[in-house]
């Protein structure tokens, strides 16, 4: 097939056709972004959550007065929630699963030349170990003499020990034991010595947009501010969790002058954030379709304006000789044409989005089969929108030319 007349009437109507140019590559960057985000949402909806969530309390209590005994009340706390017959273990922890709270970044030397790694730490005490059920894989656990309390403004030392989750252990030391190891938590510093490496749990760190799901570190330490008390996680009995959950927070109401903020079991807590992450890729995607839907009438429209203003030249064309399929595949030929360029200026700003969620989810985000497949479907799209009136071009009679003649 000649191309010529095909590029001198897109030339004749480039005003259009860059519009649909535009149209097209803009489709194409914000669709195939949105799939990725849906894909790497739909990933971390099938990773295991590490820990038995559908059975952990997470309760947060805060005072109304700033000069209440917060210490005193943690052990209070502690001590009556032990004695609920379903619970198994409690834990004041300064991070909470799923919610990527207590963002740090960890340092492996000092200097303003150290490059951090992004993790989340729980500062808990020892019990943290059996309310996340959690497995040794290497070295030993914290235990109570381990464990640091106090004011934050009174207790200003940190620990200096930590353990660490199994996935970040390998990406910090892939060649060794992190047993021993040392980590700094700002690149200026004090040191901390790894101690232990446990099974990996979700974070919550990669939802928000930050590190990756399992990436943590677990710090013996309790602190706390004026009037606000740490997070409590309180592991139940397998099944309870749910039907005995207001009974559990009851126990907090019994010091007075406080109220408590999210109490839920952990699994409400991963519903939630994955709900928030889901709601916005959807978002996406609707508004993906929006534009696909709009391009599509914008080929549709363009193809059936060119036959109403050619219907002269495809008449002549039709009494020279060409066939009804002849007119259909040039109109084919002209749309694949803008949408090749459209798709081509497309791949730039997909890779370029790509990019940029790598960087926010702190790996790489581009899969080339979901980029491909959506440059198909655009393709496929394309030349469903532009068929019918190339169909209806198809009939146009010869005699059209005597009679416009």
């Amino acid at each position: 097939m000649n191309l010529r007349p095909i590029f001198l009437s897109l030339k004749r109507n480039k005003f259009m056709t860059f519009v649909l140019v535009i149209q097209i590559a803009f489709t194409m960057g914000v669709l195939s972004s949105s799939v990725l985000v849906s894909t790497a949402t739909l990933s971390e909806w099938n990773l295991p959550s590490g820990i038995p969530h559908e059975d952990i309390i997470r309760v947060s209590p805060e005072f109304f007065e700033q000069d209440r005994d917060v210490g005193q009340a943690i052990i209070d706390d502690v001590e009556r929630v032990k004695q609920f017959p379903s619970v198994v273990s409690i834990t004041p922890s300064a991070a909470v699963p799923f919610t990527a709270e207590n963002v740090v970044n960890v340092y492996l030397e000092t200097g303003e030349d150290a490059q951090g790694h992004q993790t989340v730490i729980f500062d808990a005490d020892e019990s943290i170990v059996s309310v996340l059920d959690l497995s040794l894989i290497e070295g030993r656990w914290i235990n109570e003499s381990d464990v640091i309390r106090g004011h934050a403004d009174e207790v200003t030392e940190n620990a200096s020990i930590m353990m660490i989750s199994q996935d970040m252990a390998n990406v910090l030391f892939p060649e060794s034991s992190a047993v021993g190891q040392t980590v700094w938590l700002s690149n200026q510093g004090d040191p901390v010595k790894i101690i232990g490496v446990y099974s990996n749990f979700m974070t919550g760190e990669r939802l928000n947009g930050r590190g990756k799901s399992y990436h943590s570190f677990i710090r013996p330490q309790v602190k706390w501010a004026e009037g606000r008390e740490p997070h409590y996680l309180i592991r139940m009995e397998p099944g309870v969790a749910e039907n005995q959950l207001e009974d559990v927070v009851t126990l907090f109401y019994q010091e007075r002058g406080r109220y408590i903020n999210f109490p839920e079991r952990l699994k409400r807590t991963q519903k939630r954030m994955y709900d928030g992450r889901g709601s916005r890729a959807l978002t996406f995607l609707v508004i993906s379709a929006v534009l696909l839907i709009i391009t599509a009438i914008g080929i549709t429209g363009l193809t059936a304006f060119q036959v109403n203003q050619r219907k002269k030249q495809i008449g002549t064309r039709r009494a020279l000789g060409a066939k009804k399929s002849d007119i259909v595949k040039y109109f084919l030929t002209e749309n694949s044409i803008i949408t090749f360029f459209g798709l081509l200026i497309g791949l730039l700003l997909t890779f370029s989005l790509a990019f940029e969620i790598s960087e926010q989810y702190g790996q790489n985000m581009l899969n080339l089969t979901v980029v491909l497949g959506t440059a198909a479907l655009i393709w496929v799209i394309n030349m469903v929108a532009v068929w019918f009136p190339a169909k209806r071009a198809a009939n146009v009679a010869p005699a059209i030319v005597t009679r416009t003649a």
